[in-house]
């Protein structure tokens, strides 16, 4: 089997002029510069970061693999959209496990575990069984769910409606009054119950919003991503789709420049001309584009890359008052397999709360308080990808922790100054209250792992200046602009600018957050560029034989792992 080959990323660029330069290689922009290589367009795409895939990389510490922010992904079977994407954009190779269909998400209460299932109708009955007193508003808000399903498939295809019964169509004009509401005000119209509506509610880390504030649009469209078809994780770790796709874009011809910074959009004339970059063996160059596309942080994009006076005084006010959502924090955690004791090995995340209340947690974010008692997600990488020896020593499993944090540096105990230089990490008080947030998420994911502390071989933390430094997000958030009722919809900004051949892609757009939000936006971005015949390609069957799934899918209750098999006899270290 013929060597693929090896391009440089880091020191090289023959030459100064490409057809499209893509500033920033998160899944957006991969994407874009992918789709637009496989159509012969010469392509450039720069970062910052020493790997492509912005949030959907991984980091390496001796004995350990770690993802930055892929966690787990909807609509990734057979005939799944982002299978269907990464075809269309050349990326192959890309398989992805399936977590428990009778549960891919597990929420912990007091007193309530609710395993979510796969499918609507389960997830209705489920709910039902659990809260039978409260069957009426369980059947409005799946209602809801259900009319919203509708609308997404009329949405791609048009068509559809001539088929929908009268009740389909009166489900569909039902939530349409709802469009513009939040998740809490429709829970209003549903129950007063406090843990009904916590359950219903209890994802809100993947969007990062409080019931009060998430558009119920978002919330729904999120729900209906996992409820569909479950969840699913890429094999071999959550940067092989970024990987993928760099491959591809090279494979067609096009060049990934990393560890370079875009100091520049150069506007001529009125449109996108080119960018100027920094990387320290080619020097302060500037490369000529016929198209610009930004997958960079939006606000950075508007108000520092491009020219002073460039945009209008609108746009500037306007990117200026954008609210960014929440940063995360995560605690990365090698621990022993003995950790999941009568839990067993279920391929599920879980959602520990303390609480019933999902308002607190976001309001000491926004404040700059560490949650004395946080919301904790908890995900076990080794489940999703048992195969993978990468993740953690034998005998031990890869466990992340995470929720919602400040973003402010001063949470952290460091000025604006340290984080902006990089010094912060050598600050006293940054460590302590690194240590102190470890600490507290430690304590509330016992409640999932009651011999959590007593399992713990490997720590290490995570905080939103980290990933501000790696990604160049405002904040350090993951999702772009915050989720909430102002900023959804039309209110959210589209591929085009005022600025004649500059166009934006990311978590930012109105195709919302997450990897296949940011993917399908540089769908959208490289549309623009080569003709609607994009859309088609990415969003049309898969091609037959397209190895998008596991031949055989991860069961629920999965067989030993090679970290499992050694638990008895290998003690890694404390």
């Amino acid at each position: 089997m013929a060597t693929p080959p090896r391009y440089d990323r880091f020191r090289r660029l023959d030459q100064d002029r490409f057809d499209v330069v893509i500033v920033g290689a998160g899944m957006g922009g991969l994407t874009a510069g992918a789709l637009l290589s496989q159509r012969g367009r010469s392509v450039l795409v720069l970062d910052q970061h020493y790997v492509p895939g912005g949030n959907a990389t991984i980091f390496k510490r001796p004995g350990y693999e770690f993802d930055v922010g892929v966690h787990y992904l909807g609509q990734c079977g057979p005939d799944g959209i982002l299978p269907r994407i990464l075809h269309a954009a050349g990326a192959r190779g890309v398989r992805f496990g399936r977590m428990d269909p009778d549960g891919f998400d597990t929420l912990l209460f007091d007193g309530l575990e609710f395993r979510v299932p796969v499918g609507v109708d389960a997830y209705r009955d489920r709910l039902v069984q659990h809260f039978p007193q409260e069957r009426a508003g369980i059947d409005r808000y799946v209602g809801l769910l259900t009319a919203a399903a509708n609308l997404q498939r009329v949405a791609q295809k048009p068509k559809r409606a001539l088929s929908w019964s009268r009740g389909q169509a009166w489900g569909a004009l039902k939530a349409l009054r709802w469009v513009d509401s939040t998740l809490g005000s429709f829970l209003d119209s549903c129950s007063a119950d406090p843990l009904l509506r916590a359950v219903l509610a209890a994802e809100n880390g993947t969007y990062a919003e409080p019931p009060s504030r998430v558009s119920l649009v978002l919330h729904l469209g999120l729900m209906l991503h996992y409820l569909e078809d479950g969840g699913y994780y890429p094999q071999g770790g959550g940067q092989v789709p970024a990987d993928a796709l760099a491959d591809a874009i090279e494979g067609a011809g096009g060049k990934l420049l990393l560890s370079t910074q875009v100091n520049k959009i150069r506007v001529q004339g009125g449109r996108a001309a080119g960018v100027e970059i920094s990387n320290k063996h080619l020097g302060r160059r500037f490369v000529a584009a016929g198209t610009v596309i930004s997958n960079a942080d939006i606000k950075k994009t508007l108000l520092q890359l491009v020219d002073r006076g460039a945009v209008s005084r609108a746009t500037t006010t306007r990117a200026q008052r954008w609210e960014m959502a929440p940063a995360l924090g995560v605690t990365y955690l090698g621990v022993k397999a003995s950790v999941l004791g009568k839990r067993g090995m279920r391929n599920t995340n879980y959602w520990v709360y303390p609480s019933t209340d999902m308002e607190t947690l976001y309001a000491d974010a926004r404040e700059g308080r560490l949650s004395e008692e946080p919301m904790v997600y908890a995900t076990l990488a080794s489940l999703k990808d048992p195969d993978n020896t990468r993740l953690a020593p034998e005998g031990v499993l890869n466990l992340q922790l995470m929720t919602a944090v400040p973003s402010q540096p001063s949470a952290w105990g460091v000025t604006a100054a340290q984080a902006k230089d990089g010094s912060y990490g050598d600050v006293p008080e940054y460590r302590a209250r690194k240590a102190e947030f470890a600490e507290r998420m430690r304590r509330g994911a016992a409640r999932a792992f009651p011999t959590l502390e007593e399992c713990v071989v490997f720590e290490e933390v995570a905080t939103p200046l980290t990933h501000s430094r790696y990604t160049g997000a405002t904040g350090g958030t993951s999702y772009g602009l915050a989720l909430i009722r102002e900023q959804f919809l039309h209110r959210r900004p589209g591929a085009e600018t005022e600025i004649p051949d500059l166009l934006l892609c990311g978590a930012s757009m109105r195709t919302a957050h997450g990897i296949l939000g940011a993917m399908t936006s540089g769908v959208v971005a490289a549309a623009h560029v080569a003709g609607r015949s994009v859309y088609r390609d990415a969003f049309g069957t898969a091609a037959p034989g397209e190895p998008a799934l596991l031949s055989q899918p991860v069961p629920a209750e999965l067989k030993p792992t090679a970290a499992l098999r050694g638990a008895a006899r290998v003690e890694a270290p404390r």
